[in-house]
């Protein structure tokens, strides 16, 4: 026998610690049960000696009868659960553990959160209900049970969003769904799972009405509908916030929003991307000055936020006059089409090239009523409020545009490949490559013209970006030299830039991703989506800053207001 195959067969046995139910199936030797450590959970040991096991009935019963009981377990239910299981890099028992008795999984909600959102129906009710849980045990980042406004902890936000649907008006009722029953619990950390002295995760479960349809983001990538269609899709949207949301529990802002609600809450989500992947969110990535994305190089957050913080009359442009209720997560993720007819029918007419009335009257046919527009996930988190008092700048609820121009989607979908070059001495260098031909890619059309000084095109406009202003011009009226939104918010096209920076700079911590057991790898490759995203927004960080200091005069077709002191000059 070869020296190295003696020096490796005398390497210690070392025992194989599973987390959950296992069945384990060995070929031709027979397994200590010592070897495997399953904690609290069961294991099955079945040995297969021989090929003859495999191909003949009744020659090994224990074989034989595991084969009856996982044809059995091949229902729609399962195969639903063991999908999303392993989307989410959980097991299927962990997923299970939400079900109670008497109940059938019919689907689940997907979300960016780390929340669980399962669809379920009761025995003897044909209704679906909605199971949201949030669970300290299902979140990846370090946050803490403490944390307060735009640090509460995921766990928390849900009691939060029971509150606010329950509180609604009745004006806007309609557009979001009816919240249940609500448990709060703690659940105990099994002792090979503990990593400090905490002994439980504290998990909110609510349950709330099921809303039928398609979420926006999910048609968008099913259809790959033109971007004319989703334009107008985005004017509807726009317009309930604007009209119907908005216009509840409006006042004066206090103040202070912007250091609270938007440079404080990127230092803090930063520092926790710290503490919960230190070697990819280190000083090499974030306390630079400067930070190559794509070749182009902008100011990295620190420098941004100290530029920003040193100039009193940009905070002035940049502080949000009014607040006012808001839904607080326009991720189209979060908003459904209970009836997607609308759309398909344009879609068809636009890619049959049929005559341009017809397409208008189709287009003019896509309304918040005949789309039966519903919102799923309210942050219910404002400025210095949560629950049922939530309060905040509505700027935020412009985001459905951070799912198309900003490449959100594409993001979160990983339809990207990311390359990381930093260390110490050096300027970071972050290349984010989309996939080509990827879905979203085919439907927003972005040609990214605010990185590379190209033009919207109104007149045969193609993409997302050619419908920026035709869109807001039509939500808000920017035609109009007596518009109200103008006269409240004359800096909003400034605000919205630099809106959309700050919600990208901080969502980092919502997207890291742990492995099957909770076990996080910490490097770029592992977790390129949160890397991605924090990118994202320094680049639009950059151009808020441009448009304050005159550096940039236009944005997707859009002239970018005179600040006071330069109107006088």
């Amino acid at each position: 026998m070869p020296s190295s195959t003696r020096k490796a067969l005398d390497v210690p046995v070392r025992r194989i610690h599973l987390n959950g139910n296992c069945q384990i199936l060995s070929l031709g030797s027979v397994l200590d049960p010592a070897h495997f450590d399953t904690g609290p959970f069961r294991k099955d040991i079945i040995s297969v000696l021989s090929p003859a096991d495999i191909w003949r009935k009744r020659a090994n019963p224990a074989l034989d009868d595991f084969e009856v009981r996982s044809t059995l377990s091949l229902t729609a239910e399962n195969t639903k659960v063991l999908h999303h299981a392993r989307g989410r890099n959980l097991l299927s028992s962990t997923v299970y553990s939400y079900v109670n008795i008497g109940e059938k999984v019919v689907g689940f909600g997907k979300g960016g959160s780390e929340s669980m959102t399962i669809f379920i129906k009761k025995e003897g009710d044909d209704r679906i209900i909605v199971r949201k849980i949030l669970s300290e045990a299902l979140t990846t980042a370090k946050w803490s049970r403490h944390g307060e406004g735009v640090m509460l902890p995921p766990f928390a936000k849900a009691k939060n969003q029971a509150e606010y649907l329950k509180a609604l008006p009745e004006s806007v009722r309609p557009y979001f769904p009816e919240a249940f029953d609500i448990l709060e619990r703690e659940i105990p950390i099994p002792d090979h799972l503990r990593k400090d002295d905490k002994t439980t995760h504290k998990e909110i479960v609510y349950e709330m009405s099921y809303v039928p349809g398609q979420e926006v983001s999910q048609f968008i990538e099913k259809h790959c509908p033109p971007a004319a269609v989703t334009a107008r899709l985005y004017v509807q949207i726009l317009s309930i916030l604007n009209e119907a949301v908005h216009r509840v529990n409006r006042v004066p802002a206090p103040g202070e929003t912007l250091e609270i609600s938007y440079f404080r809450k990127i230092e803090d989500r930063l520092a926790l991307c710290r503490r919960t992947a230190p070697h990819t969110f280190n000083e090499h990535l974030l306390d630079t000055e400067q930070i190559v994305i794509n070749g182009v190089s902008y100011l990295n957050s620190s420098t941004l936020l100290t530029r920003f913080r040193e100039h009193p009359e940009l905070l002035d442009v940049l502080e949000p006059r009014f607040h006012s209720l808001v839904m607080g997560d326009t991720n189209t993720e979060n908003i459904k089409i209970t009836n997607v007819e609308p759309l398909v029918r344009a879609q068809q007419l636009i890619e049959s090239a049929a005559p341009a009335d017809e397409i208008d009257t189709a287009l003019a046919a896509i309304t918040a009523e005949s789309l039966g527009l519903r919102f799923l996930d309210p942050r219910a988190i404002g400025f210095r409020s949560t629950g049922r008092q939530t309060c905040d700048d509505p700027m935020y609820d412009n985001k459905p545009w951070h799912n198309s121009i900003g490449h959100y989607d594409e993001i979160h979908h990983e339809q990207f490949t990311l390359r990381v070059q930093c260390g110490e001495g050096c300027t970071p260098r972050v290349d984010v490559e989309f996939t080509e031909g990827n879905r979203y890619q085919q439907a927003y059309r972005v040609r990214d013209v605010a990185v590379n000084g190209g033009q919207v095109d109104q007149a045969a406009p193609q993409g997302m970006e050619d419908y920026f202003r035709p869109v807001m011009t039509e939500v808000y009226d920017l035609d109009d030299p007596g518009s109200a939104y103008l006269r409240d918010d004359p800096y909003w096209l400034i605000r919205f830039v630099f809106m959309m920076g700050t919600h990208f700079t901080a969502m980092p911590p919502f997207h890291f991703q742990a492995e099957l057991g909770g076990t996080l790898i910490d490097n770029y490759q592992a977790q390129q989506r949160p890397v991605a995203i924090y990118c994202e927004g320094v680049k639009w960080l950059n151009w808020a800053l441009e448009m304050l200091e005159g550096k940039r005069t236009e944005f997707l077709g859009l002239t970018v207001p005179p600040l006071p002191g330069r109107a006088a000059a």
